[in-house]
């Protein structure tokens, strides 16, 4: 029983609460495997852009994440991520090797 509630403290800690904005948000120090299992698990769907870069050859931040929309490989890596849910579209920004979330924002459709 104690370890049934452990696991599900640990869930609730790394589930995104939801911005006024209509994008999720996270705890600090959550890292971007997390998030987007969380994303997944509310009903989020991976987007590619037209415009996104491709991911560079052995780069874990976003290799197998067809939701990358651009990576930099300088300063403090930064990438943005980009998820679908109905009419509402949303960027999940990171730092970081291996990538920790920084922040969220909407692109369209967010009450």
């Amino acid at each position: 029983m104690r370890l049934l509630i452990s696991f599900i403290a640990i869930g609730l800690s790394v589930a995104p609460a939801l911005a006024q904005s209509g994008a999720p948000t996270f705890p600090q120090g959550t890292s971007y495997a997390e998030a987007r299992d969380s994303l997944i698990g509310l009903g989020w769907s991976p987007v590619t852009l037209p415009e996104s870069d491709r991911c560079s050859r052995n780069d874990e931040r976003c290799a197998g994440r067809p939701e990358m929309h651009a990576c930099s490989g300088t300063g403090l890596a930064p990438c943005s991520f980009t998820w679908r849910r109905g009419d509402t579209l949303i960027e999940v920004l990171t730092v970081g090797e291996p990538a920790v979330v920084n922040g969220s924002r909407c692109r369209a459709g967010c009450r």
